[in-house]
């Protein structure tokens, strides 16, 4: 294995973490992202967590009920050079502690943990009330406790650096969540937001830019679009470049709708010219309908993804 694990080496690809969330009433009047963490378990050599938070299920508005977002982690000690590991399946189930309900359970599936994307789970999985709602069976009032568990497969075995920044890679698919959105539509124009986790393709970085647009510059008309645009952060050389192609797309949150989608081709990236897209990808009133599937309103959030094909990428080093 290429991750130290000071002697807790374990090849299993399967296993199984459980937490028991104890003084819950303490903790669901915690302040909102405060977090509760179990103990770690190794599973393909990795070291795995899970990560229990309180979150809001909408900050936007004036409901402050509180949620229990509910995630996996990969506690990994490589934090310094890239890493890829992908998890074919994660079960997250909160078990019942007397018969009376049964078990609350979320499935994911086929995700890429990396160095920079080190969890996955949900926000929002179920609200503090109904977890402390004794006729829902979670929650046990004399131990003041709730038993979380995380059943989960992996595929394959971690990967350094040479295999995220494999040459021969000139495809790849970024993601990114507007988080917030309901916030984000009333910053001023300019302002952005970028991925957290970076893709490699062809050796470079990439991420997804958002940012808030006018859509003419010469107008007075103050409405507010959405660009969306296929960031390209390079190397550390300082001359680089590449041709790149790539299709955008909103993802759309409802069945039945398609994604709106835009593409661009043999763009060349260099470190002077390092992103492209679309600064009128949608007007944010259009976007924020909830009848055109791309606002998830209970979550607060939009979904876009970034599919590029990456070629002739080519690093040069600094003059001296």
């Amino acid at each position: 294995m290429p991750f130290p694990t000071n002697g807790r080496i374990s090849d299993r690809k399967k296993g199984t973490l459980l937490m028991d969330i104890e003084k819950v009433s303490e903790f669901a009047r915690e302040e909102v992202e405060s977090s509760r963490y179990s103990e770690k378990v190794f599973i393909n050599g990795l070291p795995w967590k899970i990560l229990a938070q309180i979150r809001m299920k909408t900050e936007s508005t004036d409901n402050d009920e509180k949620c229990l977002g509910f995630f996996l982690l990969c506690d990994s000690p490589e934090k310094d050079s890239p890493w890829h590991f992908r998890v074919h399946s994660a079960t997250f189930r909160i078990i019942s502690q007397n018969n009376v309900g049964e078990n609350s359970i979320g499935t994911l599936s086929d995700f890429v943990f990396n160095t920079n994307s080190t969890k996955m789970g949900s926000n929002y999985f179920i609200s503090f009330p109904e977890l402390m709602n004794l006729s829902n069976g979670f929650y046990d009032k004399g131990k003041d406790k709730v038993t979380l568990v995380i059943d989960v497969t992996t595929t394959d075995e971690p990967k350094l650096d040479k295999f995220i920044l494999d040459q021969s890679k000139s495809k790849g698919t970024l993601f990114m969540d507007i988080e917030k959105v309901s916030e984000f539509a009333r910053e001023v124009f300019g302002s952005e937001r970028k991925s957290e986790s970076v893709t490699y393709v062809k050796g470079l970085a990439w991420k997804i830019m958002a940012e808030i647009e006018k859509k003419n510059e010469s107008t007075d008309n103050d409405e507010k679009w959405l660009g969306v645009y296929l960031l390209c952060i390079g190397t550390k050389e300082e001359n680089w470049s590449c041709k790149c192609s790539a299709i955008i797309r909103i993802v759309s949150q409802k069945s039945g709708v398609a994604d709106i989608r835009r593409e661009f081709d043999d763009y060349i990236f260099d470190n002077k010219e390092n992103n492209w897209g679309y600064n009128n990808f949608i007007s944010f009133p259009q976007l924020m309908k909830s009848r055109n599937g791309f606002y998830n309103r209970e979550e607060d959030k939009v979904t876009l993804a970034i599919n590029c094909t990456v070629n002739e990428a080519k690093t040069r080093a600094n003059d001296t």
